[in-house]
Parts: C-alpha cells; structure tokens; sequence
C-alpha cells in the first residue's frame, strides 16, 4: 500500500516521524475561534521496543476570526450555529474535518455551565475528526493560557512563582507555575460578559454567578 506523502520511512521500514493535521476549538463565553496546525511526530523509542512518538515541530495552518459564541437562550449554547461557524472556517481554511487527525474542543468560563454545554462539546468534537477530545473547565484553560503567555518559561528564571490572569468573559483563571511546574489554579467570576447592556445602557442580562 502507497505511504502517505508526509510520512517518512527509515531504510528498515520502520516509520520515522509523520505530519499530522491537528485542530483547536475554544468556545468561551463571549467568543468562539479555531486554529489548524500541523504537528510533526518523531518516533524516539527504538525497534525493539513499542512505538513512541513525540512532538518535536508544530506549524500553525490557518487560524479563524473571533466569533461572538451563539446561544439560544441565557443557559443553552446553540449547536447549530456554532457547527455553522466552524463548517465555514474548515472551508476557508481548505480542510475537510476527515483530514483531521488530533486536536480538542474546549468549552470554557460560563459557557461550560450552560445547560446542555457537555453534550453540545462532544457533538462538536465527533463532527471535527479523528481523535479529536471534548473537555471543559478552568482548571485547564488557566493552564493553557499561562503556557501561551510565558508565564511557565520566565517562572524558570524567576525567583519565586509566576502568576498568570486570563481574564474572559465570564470567569478570570489563573495559573501560578514555579521552577516551570504547574502549582495550583484559581478561578474568579469575574469577566466582560456577566452584566450585558442595551444600545441605551439598560441591562438586559445579568450571569447568576453575580445575582447573590
């Protein structure tokens, strides 16, 4: 059978490393985005021993514009029309979900309380391919935001712990990294989108974490 043209194999057929098509999905309490990368695993583990591959490459393909995340109703998360949005960045993007190979849906701050937030993720992450996981919660959003930011890297160099604030629409994480390990998170309700106002100033919604 005829290899994959982003395969590479070693002379004794063993696979040597390979590109994979990679997807993120964060549907927050305010928007919604996408991003497409490619991702190169190299096999580290000898050929008497299982396979193992890690990440040594990761290429960023195409990443969508932000999205105000769609709901029908103050507690239910609209499906639809966010499978709508993502169908048409696969599209600009030239990918077709089949072609995905890894990645994750990650539903965050308010948005995982909603209602049916849990079943919405998963629907999400089958449509979007192969091997591509549902998850929800701060806990890993602080984490995640304070890799992207730095805030583990300069903890190495620093005396003490790091502290990074993600502040979203509806909840602001924070991730205190030390000597470049993860040492705890916190979460706050505290964020853009918990009051909303009327083009008069008239508030129209109010989040209930704010109501006691």
């Amino acid at each position: 059978m005829a290899r994959q043209a982003d395969e590479r194999i070693a002379p004794g057929g063993r696979e040597e490393e390979r590109w994979l098509t990679s997807v993120g999905i964060d549907i927050g309490t305010s928007t919604t985005k996408m991003i497409l990368s490619r991702l190169k695993l190299v096999r580290t583990s000898s050929a008497l021993s299982l396979p193992r591959f890690d990440i040594t490459e990761r290429q960023l393909v195409y990443q969508s514009p932000i999205h105000e995340t769609p709901l029908r109703s103050g507690d239910e998360v609209d499906a639809e029309r966010i499978w709508a949005i993502l169908a048409a960045e696969y599209e600009r993007a030239g990918v077709q979900p089949a072609e995905l190979k890894s990645g994750a849906v990650i539903i965050t701050g308010e948005t995982a309380n909603k209602r049916n937030a849990r079943q919405i993720v998963h629907l999400l992450a089958e449509r979007s391919g192969d091997f591509v996981v549902a998850t929800a919660g701060a806990d890993l959003e602080g984490l995640l935001a304070g890799k992207g930011s730095g805030a583990e890297a300069r903890s190495l160099q620093a005396r003490g712990a790091v502290a990074n604030i993600d502040v979203g629409g509806g909840t602001a994480n924070v991730a205190v990294f030390r000597r470049g390990k993860p040492v705890g998170t916190v979460t706050f309700h505290v964020g853009g989108r918990l009051i909303r106002l009327d083009g008069d100033g008239t508030i129209t919604a109010v989040s209930p974490s704010l109501r006691p």
